[in-house]
This record gives structure tokens, C-alpha cells and sequence, in this order.
């Protein structure tokens, strides 16, 4: 786009160069009027593209997938918190087996539970 801009000034100027007074004035307005089409054209693309971008950010479909990955993202956290029990379990089992102690009567009442979450996603 830039190069098409300098293109047209470049091609202006060498015009001008063998022009009269008048037909230079006149080339002058027709590139003050291009230059002000191409300011406007911007102006409304970049127009469209945030009024696109605020459709895509305001739809059902973003917000429900937003909703997702935060549920998703909590049972995650869940899941890893409850490994985590399970393996600090797991490790006092270990060392009570080492020890020659039962681990299933380990005085300090651990439980070790173990979670499962699906996500299923729908395509509309």
C-alpha cells in the first residue's frame, strides 16, 4: 500500500515536471483527492476489522468456549491437587513399608481419593 503511495506521488512529480501552471494545480487536486480516497479507505477497513473483532469477542459461541476452559482449568487444578494427596500417600505408604510399619493402620488418617473429569466439547 505504501509503495503504491509513492508510486503515485513519484509519477505525480514527474508529471508535473513538463506540465503547466494550471495542469499542475489540477494534478495537485488529483492526488490531494487520491490521497484523501486512500486515507478513507483505511479508515474504513480498520473500521470493519474492529467491528469484526468486537462480533467475534461478543459471541455466544467465544463466551461459552471462555466458560469451558475456566471450568476446565479448575478441575484441572482439582485433579493435580488430589495427585498430589495421593502421592504424598503413596510416599508415607512406602516409608512405613520400609520402616516394617502397616501402612494400613498409619495413625495420621490419610485418604487418598482419585478424580476423573471429561470435557466433551459440541460443535454448533
Amino acid at each position: 500500500m505504501n509503495k503504491l503511495i509513492l508510486v503515485a506521488f513519484a509519477g505525480a512529480a514527474i508529471a508535473l515536471a513538463g506540465c503547466t501552471k494550471a495542469e499542475q494545480t489540477k494534478a495537485d487536486q488529483n492526488l490531494d483527492e487520491a490521497a484523501a480516497n486512500v486515507s478513507q479507505s483505511a479508515e474504513e477497513v480498520g473500521g470493519k476489522v474492529a467491528d469484526a473483532a468486537k462480533d467475534v469477542a461478543d459471541s455466544p459461541v467465544v463466551e461459552k468456549a471462555g466458560e469451558s476452559l475456566k471450568e476446565a482449568a479448575k478441575d484441572t487444578g482439582t485433579v493435580l491437587k488430589e495427585a498430589g494427596k495421593g502421592a504424598v500417600s503413596g510416599a508415607r505408604e512406602g516409608m512405613a513399608k520400609a520402616e516394617g510399619k502397616d501402612a494400613a493402620h498409619d495413625d495420621r488418617g490419610t485418604t487418598t481419593t482419585t478424580t476423573t473429569t471429561t470435557v466433551e466439547t459440541k460443535k454448533n
